[in-house]
């Protein structure tokens, strides 16, 4: 599985860095998804509203932190032809106020491409 990443993910980052190291948990998450895919790769779920769309959502197990996977990181994802993964979002609980301002960037992040 090849991994992309959307443009806007290196801001996601900035915004996780008081936490201890988000890229280094987003680079685990990736290379562990790329060998197992999205049926083998725990807590991955689809994220609702995007029609025909292969939108999902995972949760990334923070490193360097000693707290739980629900306390985590999540990414969003998309699959698109030829098994290529392009990741939408990086974010944690509670840097976004609301689902809805998550899923309005989710959707403005589709459309850039």
């Amino acid at each position: 599985m090849e991994i992309c990443r959307h443009d806007a993910i290196e801001n996601d980052i900035r915004k996780l860095k008081r936490f201890s190291a988000p890229l280094e948990s987003l680079e685990a998450w990736e290379r562990f998804f790329s060998v197992k895919g999205v049926r083998e790769t725990p807590g991955i779920d689809r994220f609702p509203g995007f029609g025909s769309r292969e939108v999902y959502k995972a949760r990334v197990v923070p490193l360097k932190e000693n707290i739980g996977k629900s306390q985590g990181y999540r990414v969003i994802f998309e699959i698109l032809e030829n098994e290529i993964c392009r990741i939408l979002v990086f974010s944690r609980h509670g840097i976004y106020k609301t689902e809805h301002e998550l899923l309005e960037l989710i959707k403005a992040r589709l459309s850039d491409f």
